[in-house]
């Protein structure tokens, strides 16, 4: 049985999506199981929240390209494949190894990777509305590529800051924007045999 051209194209995706979420939850294991000496904070906690959300919903919406897509370029996946790893990369900036010695402080870690963490979240951020135009048709003005690239201008704010102001506000507005992004996703995956 040939595989579908949906089928070719997302697997590799799938798998780099899947790495994320290995990942992330790996680490938040490892984290707790030397929770003596981790001193948490709530902003990286709410990231690790954040981040896992974005690689499910991006998984999720790998599904229209089921639907949408019938022929593929390469400059398309292309596209399609960075805007996806720099969701691995920026997941794996999010906790540190568990391996360090001592005490791992998770604020000071936060604030030690922000600058390239929120480069990255940038750079996915703005690629989404360029894999939105590109695969799905979406306007380059319209729904689906302003509020990334709304919410992608705030992500290079937190590059450039270190305002601890300035950072809780826009985790607590990138979380939000997540949870009304999913909300108001209505994707329906059916399947007729």
């Amino acid at each position: 049985m040939q595989m579908s051209p949906f089928e070719f194209i997302t697997v590799f995706v799938s798998l780099i999506v899947g790495f994320a979420l290995s990942h992330i939850l790996r680490a938040v294991s490892d984290l707790y199981e030397i929770r003596d000496r981790v001193k948490t904070y709530w902003l990286n906690s709410l990231w690790v929240v954040t981040v896992i959300m974005w690689s499910i919903f991006t998984w999720w919406g790998l599904w229209m390209l089921s639907i949408e897509r019938i022929d593929w370029t390469y400059a398309q996946y292309w596209f399609l494949v960075m805007n996806v790893s720099s969701i691995y990369f920026f997941t794996t900036l999010v906790l540190p190894k568990a391996t360090d010695e001592g005490t791992i402080d998770l604020e000071n870690h936060y604030f030690s990777v922000h600058k390239a963490f929120f480069s990255i979240v940038a750079f996915s951020l703005f690629s989404s509305a360029v894999v939105n135009y590109s695969l799905f048709g979406e306007p380059l003005i319209g729904p689906m590529t302003i509020m990334p690239s709304i919410v992608g201008c705030a992500a290079i704010g937190g590059v450039f800051t270190d305002s601890k102001s300035y950072h809780k506000g826009i985790g607590i507005f990138m979380f939000i924007m997540f949870i009304a992004f999913q909300l108001t996703d209505n994707t329906v995956i059916s399947y007729t045999v």
